[in-house]
């Protein structure tokens, strides 16, 4: 009986711990959708030590716009073996100072940021890189198509929309029709508000290869400085397609007046390896400017 109680007592400690890591995650996840940050951004935004009075200063656009920018340059830079080469360390350490130094991250914390963030890339890394770095397999697809009779969006699967679908279809009582329903094969499950859709072009190709798919979300939530946008307006001319929508980088300045605060000027920024593109500038967000949805990832492989 003694051996049964003490049995049942250790089985009653481990449900409570269990209990207890899910309503931390819960919490965390929650968190981060608050913030518009996705789970590896939102260890990067804690690695910046946002609940220091010197940090704090920054405001949230700016940390938020830190994480994003070094989660990104983690994503481009780790392989299955980086945190075994020096040279590969090196090389994320002075990227990750250069972004805390442009953003006017406190000089004095930048060092320990720069630590901390690495750590959390080292946790992360093996996320970022599941296979070795060989050439790409072409059997590898971006994701599986469903029979419309076995569709249930947001919950085994997303639309996939051709960009200009997209970028025209979302109003505030409608959607735009899917071309078919699919199961995105990347690092984001189902879920509602999310598609999918094929970006074709070299402006964001530091980003988004020619001809990627990409999960896109729909709508965007809290600040979009530095994100990567799809936007509609009727003054664009996209410089590949000529239409009126594109996806780019925000990039924003802003002004106060007696009414508040407004954007001054928007840069819809290119990332390109070609740099004869140039930014789009919006002078203004006017409501004919819209802010459709944000890319979250490039999924893996492609159909040709």
């Amino acid at each position: 009986m003694r051996r049964y109680g003490a049995r049942a007592i250790e089985t009653v400690d481990v449900i409570e711990e269990l209990i207890q890591i899910a309503r931390e995650l819960r919490e965390a996840e929650e968190r981060g959708e608050r913030l518009g940050l996705t789970d590896e951004e939102l260890a990067f935004y804690d690695a910046l030590e946002t609940n220091d009075s010197a940090v704090k200063v920054l405001g949230d656009d700016a940390l938020r716009a830190i994480a994003r920018e070094l989660t990104e340059v983690v994503r481009r830079n780790v392989s299955i073996d980086w945190a075994a080469k020096e040279s590969v360390r090196a090389r994320l350490r002075v990227m990750v100072r250069r972004i805390l130094k442009r953003h006017g991250y406190p000089p004095d914390k930048a060092e320990k940021a720069t630590r901390t963030v690495l750590e959390q890339a080292e946790q992360l890394g093996l996320g970022f890189a599941e296979e070795p770095a060989t050439a790409p397999d072409v059997r590898i697809v971006p994701f599986h198509e469903v029979a419309p009779a076995q569709a249930r969006p947001g919950i085994n699967c997303v639309p996939l929309y051709s960009l200009e679908a997209a970028a025209g279809g979302f109003g505030a009582v409608q959607v735009p029709e899917p071309d078919s329903w699919v199961v995105p094969h990347g690092r984001w499950r189902s879920a509602p508000g999310l598609f999918v859709a094929r970006v074709v072009g070299e402006s964001m190709n530091r980003r988004i290869p020619n001809g990627s798919y990409c999960l896109f979300r729909h709508p965007v939530a809290g600040s979009r400085q530095g994100r990567v946008l799809l936007l509609q307006h009727h003054y664009i001319t996209d410089p590949e397609h000529g239409g009126s929508y594109t996806v780019k980088v925000w990039e924003s300045d802003k002004t106060v007046d007696e009414d508040g605060w407004r954007h001054r000027e928007i840069r819809l920024a290119p990332d390109s390896d070609n740099a004869s593109f140039e930014p789009i500038i919006v002078r203004s967000a006017d409501e004919s400017l819209q802010v459709i949805a944000e890319m979250l990832e490039v999924l893996p492989g492609r159909i040709d």
